[in-house]
């Protein structure tokens, strides 16, 4: 979730256009520029979204407020997390969206979806799951915040195949044991390898699985 940090960009003079702009300048260091995370979104996403912050667009159009800033600090900053997982967060939100569109385009009607996703460390797990879960209900679909688990016999034996083949075995074994349904669908976001900056994922339905990339 964004920190409440909301800038409204406006077509300002030339001296004053960064006046609402979080890049370094006289009230900010390039530090603490660094360590913000912005999302630029037009004015009526961005009152959607913030519907406090941020006024909702004239029916007639105005020339005030054309767009928005959407900006949070950083839980770590700049240097204090691995590489990899730097690359990864820095990129989450189109990589889950390129992902969550592919999906939904495999999969239609009325399913209940379920994600997870399979990251070495678990915190940088849990916000690729949060994200793309919140991903798939901004395009309409039903979200389950379960997990589908396996017996501890699947996962001994899942745990000692490579990727190419424990995903598809899990995926049958979560069908055969009634785990997932007809009406279920479980979107797996993963690194295949951990030497990648690439997030993979698939789709498990009916049993079946599928790579999306």
């Amino acid at each position: 979730m964004e920190t409440l940090l909301i800038m409204l960009l406006m077509p300002l003079p030339v001296f004053m256009g960064r006046a609402y702009d979080p890049s370094p300048g006289i009230f900010q260091s390039k530090e603490e520029a660094r360590n913000l995370e912005c999302t630029r979104l037009s004015q009526a996403e961005a009152h959607e979204r913030f519907p406090e912050q941020v006024p909702e667009p004239s029916a007639r159009g105005t020339w005030e407020v054309t767009d928005a800033l959407a900006c949070s600090r950083r839980f770590m900053r700049i240097g204090e997390r691995p590489a990899r997982d730097e690359v990864i967060l820095a990129s989450l939100r189109q990589s889950v969206g390129d992902i969550t569109q592919i999906a939904s385009a495999h999969e239609a009607g009325e399913l209940t979806w379920h994600v997870d996703a399979f990251y070495p460390q678990p915190a940088v797990a849990a916000k690729i799951s949060v994200a793309a879960r919140t991903a798939l209900v901004e395009r309409g679909r039903k979200v389950s915040d379960r997990v589908p688990v396996l017996a501890a016999g699947d996962i001994a034996v899942l745990w000692k195949l490579p990727p190419n083949q424990a995903y598809p075995l899990a995926c049958a074994r979560y069908f055969a044991e009634g785990v997932l349904t007809e009406r279920d669908v479980f979107l797996g976001v993963m690194l295949v390898d951990e030497r990648e900056t690439q997030l993979h994922a698939g789709l498990c339905a009916q049993g079946k699985w599928k790579w999306l990339q």
